[in-house]
């Protein structure tokens, strides 16, 4: 669910300064709104705010301004105050289950959303945002319902087939999630989310070449150079599976004593990276011990006959080497 913006004017606008003063105001918020500079654009609509400036469409673009800059309290006494104005407003009851949705109150959220398909039960947009919701608040089947809901009034809704691809892939359905996020490819085909989902699923289902195809196609969209960078680590990890390679990282400590309290800390669910960097004596623990991708040969006999052993995702007992010792899991 995202916020909708709202549109507005500067009609209704009343207190007891005069008009245009307000309206200076407002128009000085504006401009520096427009500068990149919310916080002192906060200040000059927060002055047309107790100028008595209190219109529906003033009070919602104030709590898009809250919302912009995390005051989430803020923003919902404004959206409040603007329904008081006039309640038929859809998008502000939406835009109040985003403002509670993050300070964390789902509840709060569920309820207004509700309102919104109270006034709007054949809105396919309130439906797949209620799905949203209940998919946060771990309420899975209900959230399975809404979506479903969204999709029977509307089958182009983006939103619905977006959140249904994350609940069947939640579901380990990976056929049904990636029906859903190949939906949304079509829809919105410019959607990097889409093929890099759709290329993680069929990585984790063990198609390869599948998943190269969509990784690519990722990549080629996506315009970040940071998201550029992390779905071409996807692309070359996948290639080096093709390729027969394996990937591990590991903790090497100096004595027997260190490697087995290290073990337990694991063994109870300690983060292996935090690990790694706090005890590890190897070069690479400030990555978290991770070796990459290696095939065979590459690394030392003692070392490679280990990972070769270990199922996926799993931990070695404690082994002797020439440096110490060392504990290893293996990644892929």
């Amino acid at each position: 669910m995202r916020f909708i913006v709202l549109m507005i004017g500067l009609g209704g606008l009343v207190g007891s300064a005069s008009g245009q003063e307000i309206i200076e105001q407002v128009k000085r918020g504006d401009a520096l709104l427009a500068q990149g500079r919310p916080e002192l654009a906060l200040v000059e609509y927060e002055k047309a705010l107790a100028s008595g400036a209190g219109s529906a469409m003033f009070l919602n673009r104030l709590a898009g301004l809250y919302m912009q800059t995390n005051a989430y309290e803020k923003a919902v006494r404004s959206l409040q105050g603007s329904l008081g104005e006039d309640p038929r407003q859809i998008p502000v009851y939406s835009a109040l289950g985003e403002a509670f949705l993050a300070q964390g109150k789902v509840d709060s959220a569920i309820f207004y959303v509700e309102q919104a398909r109270i006034l709007a039960p054949s809105s396919s947009a309130v439906y797949s945002s209620l799905g949203f919701l209940y998919l946060q608040a771990g309420e899975v089947e209900r959230a399975r319902a809404e979506l479903e809901r969204a999709l029977e009034l509307d089958d182009k809704n983006p939103e619905a087939h977006r959140l249904y691809g994350f609940y069947y892939a939640q579901k380990d359905s990976i056929d049904r999630a990636i029906e859903h996020y190949q939906r949304l490819s079509e829809l919105l085909p410019e959607e990097v989310e889409a093929f890099n989902n759709i290329g993680f699923l069929y990585a984790n289902a063990q198609r390869y070449n599948e998943a190269l195809e969509y990784y690519k196609r990722a990549k080629d969209l996506a315009k970040d150079p940071y998201l550029a960078q992390s779905i071409q680590a996807n692309l070359e990890g996948v290639r080096a599976i093709i390729a027969g390679k394996m990937r591990a990282r590991y903790i090497l400590v100096k004595t027997m004593q260190v490697a087995r309290d290290v073990l337990e800390k694991l063994e109870n669910g300690a983060e292996f990276f935090q690990l790694a960097a706090e005890f590890s004596i190897a070069p690479n623990a400030s990555g978290g011990g991770d070796l990459g991708f290696f095939g065979p040969g590459e690394l030392m006999p003692e070392f490679e006959e280990v990972v070769v052993q270990l199922e996926i995702g799993t931990l070695s007992q404690i082994v002797e080497v020439p440096m110490g010792f060392i504990i290893v899991e293996r990644l892929n």
